[in-house]
């Protein structure tokens, strides 16, 4: 811990309920007037993701951790600027990054990436569709990891982390329309790697369901 205020200590005095009923720009407003509760119930509603995020760029947790530490600690010693008209995610989002692609650049390693999920079948596989599903999978990560960083980089926060459009372009500073357009291309190029994985998969749930 690099700062006297402790992180977990403040989270624990969040009260029942609060990280959920309290909406952002309320959450904002709070934190601006220096209401550690409400910083508290910032802390829980976004520190899993984030440090997900984080680790997703940095390939180790306790890096991940360190960051997104850094960047609720920037929140809060500079809370009396903090926007209430903006996205409060959004900033976190922006700040991590930020903390995350210094890091980088100081240690000149490449970025590891969101594992593909893969959803469960309803029924048993055979092992045939687990090997299928297992080449598919390694097929989506390697076309992931093989988009351009800014292409990649938007797919990523949109498809597993769930962010706007709006809230992606404040984090990474560009447009929303320019976001919108790295997402279609991103979905374009993986259309084009996944294409000859997907017919025999599409073939396999069909023989299974005849």
């Amino acid at each position: 811990m690099r700062s006297g205020l402790c992180l977990s200590s403040v989270s624990s005095e969040a009260e029942e309920g609060q990280s959920e009923e309290m909406p952002g720009r309320s959450l904002a407003q709070s934190i601006k007037a220096g209401d550690v509760s409400a910083f508290a119930a910032l802390l829980d509603r976004h520190w899993q993701p984030l440090v997900t995020y984080a680790e997703e760029k940095l390939g180790s947790r306790d890096a991940a951790e360190d960051a997104v530490q850094d960047a609720y600690l920037r929140v809060w010693l500079k809370r009396e600027g903090l926007r209430t008209d903006a996205s409060l995610r959004g900033y976190l989002y922006r700040l991590v990054h930020n903390v995350a692609m210094d890091e980088l650049r100081k240690r000149q390693v490449r970025v590891r990436h969101a594992p593909v999920l893969v959803a469960a079948s309803p029924s048993p596989p055979r092992p045939d569709q687990v090997m299928e599903a297992e080449e598919l999978a390694e097929a989506a990560e390697q076309a992931i990891h093989g988009l351009p960083q800014r292409r990649r980089d938007v797919f990523v926060l949109g498809h597993f982390h769930d962010l706007s459009y709006r809230e992606i372009a404040e984090t990474l500073g560009m447009t929303p329309r320019t976001v919108a357009n790295h997402m279609s291309l991103a979905l374009r190029d993986l259309r084009a790697a996944l294409r000859p994985f997907l017919p025999k998969a599409l073939g396999t749930q069909d023989q299974g369901s005849s």
